[in-house]
């Protein structure tokens, strides 16, 4: 039985447009090549999660990939993280998860290593694993997992470099004029924040870049985000750089005037996504003093995972 996140409602007040399907609707129903598509949010759209397994085939439990399957979004040689969710027999995404889980990753048969993944849940309301891998080469990959007792499995695609949009680990972190409190290049609201004021968009992020600090970016729009899974980054963030005057830390939001639009792929996305070619959100980037993108975090980040981030901004 598929399942879907839990919609959340803008604030009091707020005209917060209803998302619907587009041509960027990528991920809303989209089965990916072995595994589920859960929590992203296709920038216009409301995320899904399906089922992919057979009637001749249900197991108790599945993977569910909580990240872009239909978009050239994993490269080649690169560090890679992709975000798992586990379902139960019905589909339905598990709040928690009991213990590592070990997954074996392989191509045409040939298995080319395992990863051991701690699972994450502080702070964000579904558990997930988080795979960290380098795919040596595009071609297709399948991952395999056991899970009390139930076997899981998921193939995914991988691409050369340069086909995949967002910047990636060991890149320099684009300069882009972003939005700022006292220049917001149109783009309104600055913040879509629910829970008062942020205090992250004082610093150009072009200037940002030549300040000789380690950068944080969250590109996130609480307001506009309708999923569960995705709208705790920005606070888990806010909460753990609080008074860390060593980081230059940023917030972008998404959409550049998303007010009243009725589908949010009619709405202009604003700078930095859109000089990014995000086609998904949230994502976390983390920089070292030199602008070298040290991590990246896309959909669902929880508190103990992006305190490890956070520790390889140096």
């Amino acid at each position: 039985m598929a399942s879907h996140p839990h919609p959340r409602r803008p604030g009091a007040g707020s005209d917060a447009p209803t998302a619907g399907p587009s041509r960027r609707s990528v991920l809303r129903g989209g089965v990916g090549l072995g595994a589920a598509t859960v929590g992203g949010i296709l920038l216009g759209s409301c995320s899904s999660e399906a089922d992919t397994r057979s009637a001749d085939n249900l197991s108790s439990h599945a993977l569910l990939a909580a990240f872009p399957q239909t978009l050239p979004h994993i490269p080649a040689g690169v560090p890679f993280r992709l975000p798992y969710l586990i379902s139960d027999d019905e589909g339905v995404p598990l709040t928690t998860i009991d213990g590592a889980v070990t997954f074996t990753v392989s191509r045409d048969g040939h298995e080319l290593g395992t990863v051991r993944v701690e699972p994450h849940s502080d702070g964000v309301p579904r558990a997930y694993l988080p795979v960290g891998f380098t795919f040596p080469e595009p071609g297709r990959y399948d991952l395999t997992a056991t899970y009390d007792g139930a076997p899981m499995s998921s193939t995914v695609e991988v691409v050369e470099p340069e086909r995949v949009g967002p910047p990636v680990v060991g890149q320099k972190l684009p300069p882009v004029d972003s939005p700022t409190t006292e220049r917001t290049l149109e783009v309104d609201p600055l913040c879509s924040r629910l829970k008062g004021p942020c205090p992250l968009h004082s610093v150009n992020l072009r200037d940002a870049v030549g300040l000789g600090k380690p950068i944080v970016v969250v590109i996130a729009t609480p307001a506009y985000c309708s999923s569960d899974v995705c709208a705790p980054l920005l606070e888990l963030v806010l909460e753990q750089t609080a008074g860390r005057d060593d980081l230059v830390v940023t917030h972008q939001e998404v959409y550049k005037n998303p007010k009243g639009q009725r589908d949010l792929s009619d709405a202009q996305l604003a700078p930095v996504p859109d000089a990014y070619r995000l086609r998904f959100e949230p994502v976390l980037y983390v920089t070292d003093r030199t602008g070298t993108i040290v991590a990246r975090a896309d959909i669902t980040v929880d508190r103990g995972e992006l305190s490890e981030l956070l520790a390889l901004a140096v």
